[in-house]
């Protein structure tokens, strides 16, 4: 599982490991740089400070006094010819003679040599150094500049591990109150004294918990409105098989059984409107969308209830002859058509017409289903669409959950719903039902 203060320390440690790495690199560059130039100029000093004439006489050997002198001295004319030379440190025996004035590296038996050369009237000096000995130097100088950036380090990251401590413990807090929610609690959690930076995480943990309450609320509601629903139809039910037992002629039996048909149907009707109802409610999709034409769905679901309508009385038609493809789920959309001609051939006078029409119109794809019934009141078009809602004095076989259904279906499909007088001035007005879903 992946830390967020295991992660920041790592990369504190790591940065300021290569840090100190880069520093302690750059120390040596900068001071063996500096040694260097230090080094020429006390070679150039001591070679131009060497009289041949005043010390030829000093044999052919001179014994530096000052302890720690760490350069080589030797002086010859321009025979080759050794005047003198310092005997510690001493040039080694292949250090070549040079008569050209200016600095030179030699690489000899012992080592890499920095020499400079002087040229006078007298003779030639000569004046070098060890490269090992800048070398070491350098070296000693950078690792005594290591040893307090460790210790700063050190420090820096018991800081740093301390401050993230402090600094992440809102983060555990919020947690361990999001871990208090369940089911029975959700109220949001507290937003004083949050951070800024876990501001926005706590208010979306806000909004998800009141998206959840309102689900749950939703859910125990349509529980109870479910079971209330059911009760009527399976005590009718029940009923009616009583009553089919003791039928005691065939043609009352057989009559007590078409009943029961009927109330089985009426209670398969409604199981599946609450399943599909409770499947919107949860936002869970039957399958994929996809590209279809809404014309030919349409003739296909007055096809299927062709026979209901003869039986009704009612004349159901479809006037959706061009193409009008939209992009969608079948089985929702088809449930939404079923939906709705179920309650125009519900409504519908016998000797009637039931109409379903669709038209591409622009960008738009619009279906409508007309019938000749009662039609709906003003002021009650809005609350049907509400789930188990009946309009008061209506007698019709129905559980009220049709339109609300449809609505559902639509708005997940990006479309709306309206609902018209089928005819404006005619009693009864019949009732229009719109939808207007994107073209695909």
């Amino acid at each position: 599982m992946r830390s967020i203060r295991a992660y920041l320390v790592i990369w504190l440690i790591g940065g300021l490991t290569v840090g100190i790495a880069a520093v302690l690199a750059a120390a040596y560059v900068l001071t063996r740089a500096q040694i260097g130039a230090a080094f020429d100029d006390e070679l150039r000093q001591v070679a131009h400070a060497v009289l041949l004439r005043d010390d030829r006489s000093l044999g052919p050997t001179v014994r530096i006094a000052r302890p720690g002198f760490s350069l080589a001295v030797r002086a010859y004319d321009s025979s080759g010819h050794v005047h003198f030379q310092t005997a510690l440190p001493t040039l080694p025996v292949d250090a070549p003679l040079l008569y050209a004035e200016g600095f030179s590296d030699l690489d000899t038996a012992d080592g890499p040599w920095r020499l400079y050369t002087h040229v006078t009237e007298d003779g030639v000096v000569q004046a070098g150094q060890p490269a090992t000995t800048r070398d070491a130097l350098a070296r000693d100088l950078s690792l005594r500049v290591i040893g307090p950036m460790i210790v700063l380090a050190l420090l820096l990251t018991a800081l740093a591990a301390w401050a993230l401590t402090r600094g992440l413990a809102p983060l555990e807090e919020a947690s361990r109150r999001v871990s208090d929610r369940d089911a029975a609690r959700l109220d949001p959690l507290p937003v004083e004294g949050v951070p800024v930076e876990l501001l926005p995480l706590v208010r979306q943990i806000n909004a998800l918990l009141a998206r959840l309450a309102s689900s749950l609320g939703a859910e125990r509601r349509f529980l109870a409105d479910a079971a209330h629903e059911l009760r009527s139809p399976v005590a009718a039910l029940a009923l009616q098989a009583q009553l089919a037992e003791r039928a005691q002629t065939p043609g009352g039996r057989a009559e007590a059984f078409i009943e029961l048909g009927r109330g089985i149907e009426r209670a398969r009707r409604l199981v599946q409107q609450l399943l599909d109802f409770a499947r919107l409610e949860s936002s869970i999709g039957t399958e994929k969308r996809r590209r279809l034409d809404l014309a030919a769905l349409a003739r296909d679901a007055v096809g299927a209830l062709s026979a209901r309508a003869d039986e009704l009385g009612v004349d159901l038609g479809a006037d959706a002859l061009e193409p009008a493809v939209v992009h969608g789920a079948e089985s929702d959309l088809r449930s939404a058509l079923d939906n709705l001609l179920d309650n125009a051939l519900r409504y519908a006078p016998r000797a009637s017409a039931v109409t379903v029409s669709v038209r591409l119109e622009g960008g738009r794809v619009r279906l409508t289903v007309s019938d000749a019934g009662p039609g709906i009141p003003l002021d009650e078009r809005q609350r049907v669409f509400e789930r188990f809602h009946r309009v008061a004095g209506d007698r019709t076989q129905g559980t009220g959950l049709g339109l609300a259904i449809v609505k559902g279906i639509v708005e997940r499909h990006g479309g709306t719903v309206r609902l018209a007088d089928a005819e404006p001035g005619r009693v009864p007005p019949g009732l229009e039902v719109g939808i207007e879903l994107p073209a695909a």
